[in-house]
């Protein structure tokens, strides 16, 4: 399964559903932006943003706090190692947007269909409600860069 796992996919869709499946609402907005990528050489990295988000009125550290907060809220990267474990994938978390997942794994189920790869995260509880995340990422098309 790694060799088909390799490379770069975009996310086309993600939301949660409840412990029967059931859709309950799209985690990064309608049309989320996302790319998840896989090396040979065992690393990963992965960059999601909400759809809709404003450009900041000023550089990084001069905008307003109030705009910095919601471009923060509103995306999540992290890279580390990954490694398979039958059909899950662990994501060894050693640099990330959201502190908290330094030195965590991020254990997701993974699913190979043709030209597309779904994850799944464990279920967790999120308001009361124990839901699933699932993120359905398309395989990239090949893009040649031109010589300079």
């Amino acid at each position: 399964m790694t060799a088909k796992l390799l490379g770069t996919w975009y996310l086309s869709e993600a939301y949660a559903t409840d412990s029967a499946g059931a859709r309950l609402h799209d985690v990064y907005g309608a049309r989320p932006v996302g790319l998840i990528h896989y090396g040979a050489d065992g690393r990963m990295m992965a960059l999601i943003t909400h759809d809709g988000r404003p450009p900041l009125h000023g550089d990084r550290q001069a905008a307003p706090a109030h705009e910095r907060a919601a471009a923060y809220k509103s995306s999540v990267a992290y890279a580390g190692a990954f490694e398979l474990e039958g059909d899950w994938i662990l994501h060894k978390v050693d640099v990330s947007t959201y502190p908290n997942w330094v030195g965590s794994v991020l254990r997701r189920q993974v699913r190979l269909e043709e030209g597309r790869v779904t994850l799944l995260t464990a279920p967790q509880m999120q308001d009361g409600v124990e839901t699933v995340i699932k993120l359905v990422w398309q395989r990239a098309p090949f893009l040649r860069c031109q010589t300079l």
